[in-house]
């Protein structure tokens, strides 16, 4: 349990402890956590929402799940006296198992326990496969238990642990489904509804994504995270005014992380750097109060200064440069976290190699703590990827790149894993390394398309095309599983729009038959 109130966390564990035989840790911090988990796991946590002038326990959840720190089995409770809508709504879209509200009986806290603990007790097994990365056993071991009967009070949970398993196994439309039968019983149920948004979202059917959450913006409790998806699909649609003009509609006070770090990518798309630059500083001096959170406003404005000098002729970086390590130096100060000081060692080596002095840049990668990737964010493995790459090692910043796209894959933040996809192109193309991956991602998707999974098809072949747009191939692929598997539209690409792309692109003979096949198939399915 995460409490900083000294009193309350001692209340709360004495109720913790008379409710069942639980062994309890309690933290005052979300700091505290973290040292905690580099040692052992716990199956459930129970997370205060306001922890002081640091981080929320929302956003320490998020960061520690990103970094792996919470087992996807974990279960989270999450407590709170505030009872505004943003701050519910942020705490729902985590999609905790329980949400408290103070002040709590200590009869419905036993009920609640009570309850995640029988339900926890009949999905064991799953949670067990989930752990180890079993996906297939997790999602037939609860289809047996779906088929022997479920308790009646334990329906609502197992189906919402079912509809993420098909999620995170690809199966959207089957997760889908689930959704949507929830949400036709109850149209209010806002874990469904954002369950709905994502397979709507991986399935590549984006008009539908971008109607179902132009309705939740009129929702009090989804409002704010509702506007962060239509900017982060505006953004990758290239439409960058617009997506500042989404994130325009979310308070400046209440912008995260992630939709802070979109609006400034949005501004640079626009040649906007000077409103970039203010966004990052007025965020950095909002939480000088608390140093997390300063930590990462301030990274992630060194950052920006890095990419404003890579743009910069050689000649003219030394201005962003030097602002970049000042501000390095500021967040990297008195650090013990592993995690961080890679961050600020990278930065720093990154700084070093856009200014030429490689003996610089070779200093800062001889810590120990360098070379574990394990809890390394997507952005700044691409960093060591340009990094290693100016020290002449190609072959480590091409494993570096793919590990981000890997890793990326897997965040829950949409906002993040669009901003990480443009950062991850940029870099692969700066480097020379997008042609290679392209081919690689392509031969994947074929082997998919021949199996029949067209949805799983698609995504490679929309993502080797994207990497190598000038490939018309790639394009080729992707419009023929389009059309095989009956899909008007696939994320940014109606067939009429994708045929229009692929016909300007140099076609060798077998291209042009095979385009003109595909037309006159995509023609007769139109009629």
């Amino acid at each position: 349990m995460v409490e900083d109130n000294a009193t309350a966390r001692t209340a709360l564990r004495g109720h913790l402890m008379s409710i069942a035989n639980l062994s309890v840790s309690s933290f005052a911090s979300g700091i505290e956590l973290k040292a905690a988990l580099k040692k052992q796991n716990f199956e459930l946590l129970l997370m205060d929402y306001h922890l002081g002038q640091g981080k929320t326990g929302v956003e320490w959840v998020q960061s520690l799940r990103e970094a792996g720190f919470i087992r996807p089995s974990t279960g989270i409770i999450f407590l709170t006296s505030d009872r505004s809508p943003q701050i519910i709504g942020r705490i729902m879209d985590l999609q905790p198992d329980v949400l408290l509200i103070k002040p709590y009986t200590i009869a419905s806290l036993t009920r609640q326990i009570n309850h995640y603990l029988s339900y926890r007790d009949f999905v064991k097994n799953v949670l067990h496969s989930l752990d180890n990365k079993q996906l297939e056993r997790a999602i037939s071991v609860i289809r047996a238990k779906i088929s022997e009967g479920i308790p009646p009070r334990l329906v609502a949970d197992i189906r919402k642990l079912y509809a993420r398993l098909l999620y995170e196994n690809g199966d959207l439309q089957r997760a889908l489904s689930i959704y949507e039968d929830v949400l036709t019983r109850s149209d209010k149920v806002l874990w469904a509804q954002w369950g709905k948004v994502k397979c709507q979202y991986a399935s590549g059917q984006w008009p539908h994504c971008k109607n179902h959450l132009s309705q939740m913006v009129n929702s009090s409790l989804a409002r704010d995270k509702a506007f962060e998806w239509l900017a982060s699909i505006s953004f990758e649609q290239d439409a960058y005014a617009q997506a500042e003009k989404y994130l325009n509609e979310i308070k400046f006070s209440e912008l995260s992380l992630h939709a802070a770090k979109l609006k400034t990518l949005a501004y640079q798309k626009q040649d906007k750097v000077v409103e970039a630059i203010d966004l990052l500083q007025r965020k950095r001096a909002m939480h000088r109060s608390a140093k997390d959170s300063f930590n990462d406003f301030t990274f992630e404005l060194a950052e920006f200064y890095l990419f404003l000098a890579e743009e910069s002729p050689q000649t003219n970086r030394s201005e962003s440069l030097s602002q970049a390590r000042k501000l390095v130096g500021i967040a990297g100060r008195s650090q013990s976290d592993p995690q961080t000081l890679q961050k600020r060692d990278y930065l720093l080596a990154f700084s070093a190699v856009l200014d030429n002095d490689l003996e610089k840049a070779a200093h800062f990668l001889e810590s120990e703590h360098i070379d574990n990737y394990l809890r390394t964010e997507p952005s700044i493995l691409v960093i060591a990827a340009k990094v290693h790459h100016g020290l002449g090692d190609e072959r480590k910043a091409g494993e570096l790149l793919l590990m981000a796209k890997q890793k990326n894959a897997e965040l829950q933040a949409i906002s993040e894993q669009v901003m990480n996809d443009a950062l991850i192109f940029t870099g692969g193309e700066r480097l020379g390394l997008n042609h290679e991956q392209a081919i690689s991602i392509n031969e994947t998707g074929t082997q998919l398309f021949i199996e029949g999974l067209f949805t799983k098809a698609m995504k490679h072949f929309y993502d080797a095309f994207q990497l190598s747009p000038d490939t018309a191939a790639f394009g080729l692929n992707l419009l023929q599983c389009m059309i095989e598997a009956d899909t008007g539209v696939y994320r940014k690409f109606s067939i009429k729009h994708l045929l229009e792309n692929i016909t300007v692109l140099p076609l060798n003979d077998t291209n042009k038959a095979r385009l003109a096949q595909l037309t006159l198939s995509a023609q007769e399915q139109a009629l």
